[in-house]
């Protein structure tokens, strides 16, 4: 495999391996300051002391290691990070809420006199519905589903948000094989920060989406076929009712297509009209408001733009320090 790097170019801790213990001790110190607003406090404490040794001994133990598989791991755990600290968001969304909740629900009074009606936990959806209804007067994913109910074009639309998830990989594998181990980190870096940057707001503000606030959504059924049903048992088994504002799906899609253009102009191609479906896709099957979907796009430009100079940044200083002077030599320019 080509996109492997050997022996005398890898370092203990990569940068990107850097940006994941960081986030996970983050959220663990967050859990442990504010330990009172969270059930089961401790469990969480717990898990992420243990998964943050647990990342280091796996790097260290895989440091000087030829297994190709082990290799493929170190270089690909991060994508499976995502996944869980997506799902956890949902458990940790009450975190900091009660430090505004009180103010914002006595500064909109009228909207919270009813209560949200996922879990009637702190949800700020009152909040993205009275914006909908004063842009748009009406509530676009629902307008959305109604005026194009068609089966096949549910289909189309179950596709193009399945399509999310082969994005990474699309991008990643065809970086990672050709042997463009510079793109491919650059490329998960600005990823990771940012869907890390992404779940910290969700966990702060949380917001369920239309298909858990709104009861019409909730009792919706989409017409359609393999695609269909294949989000229906993702969303049943996997999704969550929390990070709808900004839309991390659209944010990471953005870096994605970006990243397509600066290294792989083919893939770029193809991803443009698949990425933009999928951007509708999110408001079609009420995950996300359609105000969701500008601030999305925002936060992918944002960190990409900014991404390539973070890491540039960081790996900066730890050449600085470094007692080897030909650790400045391997500075990665991603931007």
């Amino acid at each position: 495999m080509t996109g492997v790097i050997g022996k005398s170019e890898r370092k203990l801790l990569g940068t990107i391996d850097v940006l994941n213990l960081a986030y996970t001790a983050l959220v663990g110190i967050l859990v442990a300051v504010f330990h009172q607003n969270q059930v089961h406090a401790g469990r969480y404490v717990l898990i992420h002391v243990g998964l943050f040794i647990f990342i280091l001994v796996f790097l260290r133990l895989t440091h000087n290691t030829r297994q190709p598989f082990l290799l493929l791991l170190r270089d690909w755990y991060t994508p499976l990070l995502f996944i869980f600290f997506y799902e956890e968001t949902e458990m940790l969304n009450q975190l900091l809420a009660p430090l505004y909740y009180n103010h914002v629900t006595a500064a909109f009074a009228d909207l919270y006199a009813r209560i949200p009606t996922y879990k009637n936990l702190a949800y700020l959806d009152p909040l993205l519905e009275r914006a909908e209804f004063l842009l748009f007067g009406s509530q676009p994913s629902l307008a959305f589903y109604h005026a194009f109910s068609h089966p096949l074009f549910s289909e189309f639309m179950h596709f193009s948000y399945f399509f999310y998830y082969l994005l990474i990989p699309i991008l990643g594998f065809t970086l990672y094989l050709k042997g463009r181990k510079r793109e491919f980190d650059c490329f998960l870096f600005k990823a990771a920060l940012t869907m890390y940057s992404c779940y910290l707001f969700f966990i702060a503000f949380p917001c369920s989406g239309p298909k858990y606030y709104f009861p019409e959504a909730i009792s919706n059924e989409f017409q359609g076929y393999i695609f269909v049903w294949a989000m229906e048992f993702i969303f049943r088994y996997g999704e969550i009712a929390n990070g709808a504002f900004p839309s991390s799906h659209v944010a990471m899609a953005t870096v994605i297509l970006l990243c397509s253009f600066q290294y792989e102009k083919r893939i770029f191609a193809f991803f443009l009209p698949m990425i933009i479906s999928l951007y509708m896709s999110t408001v079609y099957i009420q995950a996300h408001y359609l105000i969701d979907i500008p601030p999305g796009i925002v936060v992918g430009v944002f960190f990409f733009m900014i991404g390539g100079k973070v890491k540039e940044m960081f790996e900066r200083r730890r050449a600085a320090r470094s007692v080897d002077a030909d650790d400045a030599s391997l500075q990665q320019n991603c931007s």
